[in-house]
């Protein structure tokens, strides 16, 4: 017996449906079907992808505001490059230093936009209160 064909023989036997996780059995996907064909007789053989298991206990992600966002990347920025300029100081690269230093002031700068959004959005309920009141 050829290696090729004990191959596809045990693909026969394998059953899905005897592995599944969580006691759940999966689902193929309709549109996705992958074809191989044996050397031999020119067999086409169709195997059919399952759909990905989504866990049942994931909760709903809450979007964050986009001021909290900008004051986050702004201090992640701003540690990048506090980072690059002491590599650059370290190495005395002096382009690593100034990419260092302007990526720690345009963090700076970031965190400075999420602020002013959000003092924006205090003032902005503040006149919704004023107009209701």
């Amino acid at each position: 017996m050829r290696p090729e064909t004990s191959l596809f023989k045990a693909f026969e036997i394998f059953d899905h449906t005897t592995f599944s996780r969580f006691g759940t059995k999966p689902t193929p996907m309709p549109g996705m079907v992958n074809s191989a064909q044996t050397s031999k007789g020119h067999k086409i053989t169709k195997v059919t992808a399952e759909a990905p298991q989504v866990c049942a206990l994931r909760v709903p992600r809450r979007n964050m505001k986009t001021s909290t966002k900008d004051k986050i990347k702004g201090s992640f920025h701003e540690v990048k490059g506090a980072i690059k300029e002491e590599v650059g100081k370290v190495t005395n690269d002096r382009s690593l230093k100034a990419k260092g230093k302007a990526e720690k002031k345009s963090g700076k700068v970031q965190q400075r936009i999420g602020r002013a959004k959000e003092a924006v959005a205090k003032l902005k309920g503040k006149l919704t209160e004023l107009k209701t009141g």
